[in-house]
């Protein structure tokens, strides 16, 4: 497992080997990180990237071997237009920091399910009045 942020390691070239599983990518606060030098690892399995960090969200998928991809909205937004979201994927999330509403992101993760004939979040919508006190 390696972490790309500001805190540990500064480049995802200083952490792409063979026997890379996991890469997580936190917060980082120089240009957005390429992911060229990781494409083609045997046993990369897992990405983790921050919202904004990646310059090319369109390089997952040359990421054939994952299973786990968490990334921000726009990252999937990304990858969901271009009908490049990785096959291989066992699971997903959709990470979203601050304030947010919740309902784009059932849409977008409805869209994730969707392409893997996944039941998808079923919405519910209550109309009423609350009594005054």
């Amino acid at each position: 497992m390696a972490r790309v942020n500001i805190g540990n390691l500064k480049s995802v070239e200083a952490v792409a080997h063979p026997g890379l599983e996991v890469l997580s990518i936190g917060v980082w606060d120089g240009a957005p990180l390429s992911l060229a030098p990781v494409l083609g690892l045997p046993r990369l399995r897992t990405l983790t990237a921050y919202p904004g960090t990646l310059a090319d969200p369109l390089e997952i998928a040359g990421l054939t071997g994952l299973e786990f991809l968490e990334l921000g909205p726009e990252d999937w937004r990304v990858l969901l237009d271009a009908g490049a979201v990785p096959r291989g994927l066992s699971a997903a999330e959709i990470v979203a920091h601050g304030e947010w509403d919740p309902l784009p992101y059932v849409t977008l993760a409805n869209e994730i399910l969707a392409l893997w004939d996944r039941p998808l979040i079923v919405q519910t919508i209550l109309e009423g009045e609350l009594p005054a006190n």
